[in-house]
């Protein structure tokens, strides 16, 4: 797993100390640290398997950049504390089942230590309760 370098994120806390609404596409249009969060949001995979029996097709991920109806960017990074916060839906189509499944949730990524963790926000329905609870470490 790549790892977000501190100078990355020096230059974006220098260049955005408090995100604003219009200000949360700044981290898409940065193509280095688009770059960053999305390696680090691959965990797409991860999420299948703990709740998909069966697997999938058709996997994919896609990172939310804009803003919630509060003005707090969806994915951002603390310069304060250095941690991202991916805010991410995962889909896939049951491999048996043919539906389509959905996993929307927070990816959260602390720079320091590499650790990430995983916090449920929606879904499609149709899965075992909790199976997203503990399933990115």
């Amino acid at each position: 797993m790549k790892t977000i370098t501190l100078s990355a994120i020096y230059l974006l806390a220098s260049c955005m100390t408090f995100l604003s609404a219009q200000d949360c596409e700044a981290l898409k249009n940065d193509s280095e640290i688009r770059q960053e969060l999305q390696d680090i949001a691959k965990c797409a995979s991860d999420l299948m398997g703990c709740c998909s029996k069966w697997g999938g097709n058709n996997l994919n991920a896609e990172i939310h950049w804009g803003a919630e109806s509060d003005g707090t960017c969806l994915t951002r990074i603390s310069s304060l504390t250095q941690i991202a916060k991916v805010t991410t839906t995962v889909s896939w189509t049951g491999s048996l089942s043919g539906t389509g499944y959905w996993i929307k949730g927070r990816l959260i990524y602390d720079t320091k230590s590499g650790s990430r963790k995983w916090e449920k926000i929606s879904d499609s329905g149709g899965f075992e309760t909790g199976c997203s609870k503990g399933c990115i470490n």
